[in-house]
């Protein structure tokens, strides 16, 4: 029998974890292998990236999933209290963001799609620290992501977002001369030494909180691979899709299991309401009309959308909040 004093620094007890792990390594690995591989034989047009059907099924079904924040019960005094993050802002962002891109001249609409790929990029990061840090809690419950580690992390949203401007059409901006691969390839450079740097320092004063070493060394090198294709990758194109990929795997799994930890089979309905909701964003932008007012309105009514799932997902998982700790907790039992 456990000492009560003992109960915080025993290894979870969460059986289905080494499941759940595996899922994460395997989807989120595999992607940076095979989609450029795969790219390779059906490769996508240079321009246009978030327009082809390869993202949509990639990422479509990922902004879908956001309708299980929308629609759960537990969720609903949340929601009540934010009116404003789940409707407000997202209406307004479509709105202002159509309107600059419509109204405004150049460099303007190029300048708005680049702030939507840093504002991306930073999403995508938020994600990977996440990620990395139930990593090392589902080890160890008492594990933690250290502060330099931490910081790590987030620096790793350097690449991903220079990355993710190189697929805008920069040629009437500042940084049409800028070499931004290399940029993205100097960065990357940076973070392995740091990795690396890391993990010395893990070996020679192991972090309070107790977990092994090794998982330490999988979750950073991990956060370290997922911006790997920005940087090895020349095309942009390949390098944005590879980790759209990921990140989305990653993203409907999330929420799938969140769904299933409260009830058994209600992951099916989620992903079936996430499937139907992005169904409804692809067709919007399949058959929008070209002419007339709602040639406007569907760009709004799709960025909104997107700007939803971004502001929704920043806020729903900030585990350093107790109230949504403790909803998380329900599901992700050694957070």
């Amino acid at each position: 029998m456990h000492r009560a004093d003992d109960a915080d620094t025993r290894p979870a007890r969460w059986a289905p974890y080494v499941r759940f792990r595996a899922v994460l390594l395997v989807s989120g690995f595999l992607p940076l292998l095979l989609v450029p591989l795969v790219l390779r034989t059906w490769p996508l047009p240079d321009q246009g990236v978030w327009n082809t059907s390869f993202i949509y099924v990639s990422a479509a079904l990922h902004l879908g999933m956001t309708s299980f924040f929308y629609l759960d019960p537990e969720m609903r005094e949340f929601r009540r209290d934010r009116a404003h993050l789940f409707f407000t802002l997202p209406i307004v962002i479509g709105l202002g963001v159509v309107f600059a891109l419509s109204v405004f001249p150049a460099p303007a609409p190029a300048l708005v799609n680049i702030a939507f790929a840093a504002w991306l990029g930073w999403h995508y990061t938020g994600q990977q620290v996440g990620i990395v840090a139930m990593g090392l809690k589902g080890e160890v419950a008492t594990a933690r992501l250290l502060p330099r580690e931490r910081r790590f992390v987030q620096a790793t949203g350097f690449v991903t977002i220079v990355g993710l401007i190189r697929t805008v059409d920069l040629s009437t901006t500042p940084l049409r001369h800028t070499d931004l691969l290399l940029w993205c390839r100097v960065g990357f450079a940076a973070l392995v030494v740091a990795a690396a740097w890391l993990l010395v320092l893990a070996r020679r004063d192991p972090p309070k909180g107790g977990g092994s070493w090794v998982t330490r060394a999988v979750a950073l090198v991990w956060a370290t691979a997922f911006v790997a294709p920005m940087a090895l990758v020349a095309n942009p194109i390949v390098g944005a899709a590879t980790i759209a990929t990921v990140h989305s795997f990653h993203y409907i799994f999330l929420v799938a299991y969140l769904s299933r930890s409260r009830r058994s089979w209600a992951w099916v309905g989620t992903v079936l309401v996430g499937a139907a909701t992005s169904g409804l964003y692809v067709a919007l932008i399949v058959w929008a009309p070209t002419e007339g007012l709602l040639r406007h309105a569907v760009p709004a009514a799709t960025t909104a959308f997107v700007a939803a799932h971004r502001l929704v997902d920043m806020r729903v998982w900030r585990l350093r909040e107790p109230e949504r700790l403790g909803y998380m907790r329900r599901s992700f039992q050694f957070l």
